[in-house]
């Protein structure tokens, strides 16, 4: 019973050795993790602290303030400034503007005045001579004649121009211009032997020749009318007469003829109108060169139309004969006759008034 006592003695110390060990890791455990803890704690608590120290003061407040109020003053300042440094370019533009004008009003006034004292110099100079002007004017006349007459071919128009400037003349009475006066006569002689050409004349009449060979009829035209033709009344009368009057018309119908050239086919109606415009067209060729003074063109046009009119219009048709009468006429009427030339008594009156500014006398 001892042995058995003292085993179990032994046995309830080795128990109590191995909770004392638990314990005491266990206390070590908590206090490793108090000491983390406490760490963790004071890390936080430093950060905090230093938010806090970031966060501006009452005086860093109040400063900042101050900043702002003195930025505010310092616009306002700037903006009066601006508004000041724009009145003033405003009156400065002002200013320049109203010198601008002065100074231009007084160019304008120097300019007046100095072309007034021009014009009565130059009025000065031409009251020695008023003749001058006569011969500007006659100068002027001689040069617009020959113009009209190598530029237009206006026989007319040169004519009336040398009439004009010879009156101009007679009116000046200076012996000095003889030379210039015989040579317009000479000259206005010239031009009254030039052929007269009346190109509108012309023209119009050759406007009414296309309008009456648009109504001439062509052979073909006659001969389709003369096939039309035939009594188509109702047969009266016994079978003797029917029978007689059958054998007068077989008679009619059966014609002999004689043609020295061979026949031609009958014209489909787009020839027969191109043959018309054909002719049209030769017509108002021929109107065209009388205006332009084209001798060659006018008469090969009025031949080809006298052509083709001969070649396919009705020759027993009286219109037809006095349009082909008419066409050899005007074929040979003049349309671009020869100029003489007026520029001799230009020059003579330009040799006279060189003598004049060169200080010859006007009546040498």
């Amino acid at each position: 019973m001892s042995g058995a006592a003292t085993s179990g003695h032994h046995g309830g110390g080795g128990g109590r050795s191995t909770a004392a060990i638990v314990a005491l890791v266990l206390v070590l455990i908590l206090a490793v993790a108090g000491i983390v803890a406490g760490w963790w704690l004071w890390q936080q608590m430093s950060a905090q602290q230093q938010r806090l120290a970031q966060l501006p003061q009452s005086s860093q407040v109040e400063s900042n303030t101050s900043d702002i109020d003195q930025l505010s003053s310092q616009v306002d300042q700037l903006e009066s400034q601006t508004d000041q440094v724009s009145q003033q370019r405003e009156q400065a533009l002002e200013d320049m503007k109203q010198d601008l004008d002065s100074q231009m009003q007084q160019y304008q006034d120097d300019v007046n005045q100095t072309l007034d004292r021009v014009l009565e110099q130059l009025s000065s100079q031409q009251q020695t001579d008023e003749s001058d002007w006569v011969y500007a004017e006659v100068e002027y006349l001689l040069k617009l004649a020959n113009q009209r007459l190598q530029l237009e071919r206006d026989v007319n128009g040169a004519r009336s121009l040398l009439q004009t400037a010879d009156k101009r003349l007679t009116e000046v009475d200076n012996p000095a211009l003889t030379p210039v006066r015989r040579a317009i006569q000479s000259e206005l002689g010239e031009l009254n032997s030039v052929p007269d050409v009346d190109r509108t004349g012309l023209y119009l009449t050759l406007m009414g020749m296309q309008e009456q060979v648009a109504k001439l009829p062509l052979q073909q035209d006659i001969e389709q009318i003369a096939a039309k033709g035939g009594d188509t009344s109702q047969v009266e009368g016994g079978w003797q007469q029917q029978l007689s009057r059958f054998g007068q018309e077989l008679k009619e119908l059966v014609v002999v003829r004689k043609h020295d050239q061979a026949l031609e086919a009958l014209m489909t109606p787009q020839q027969e109108s191109y043959l018309r415009q054909n002719v049209r067209l030769q017509l108002e060729q021929a109107q065209l060169a009388a205006l332009q003074a084209n001798p060659e063109l006018y008469k090969a046009s009025l031949e080809k139309a006298g052509a083709l009119i001969e070649g396919y219009y009705d020759q027993d048709s009286d219109g037809v004969n006095k349009i082909l009468e008419q066409l050899p006429q005007l074929s040979e009427k003049t349309i671009h006759p020869e100029l003489p030339d007026i520029s001799e008594s230009l020059q003579k009156l330009r040799d006279f008034m060189k003598r004049r500014q060169d200080g010859g006398s006007a009546d040498a």
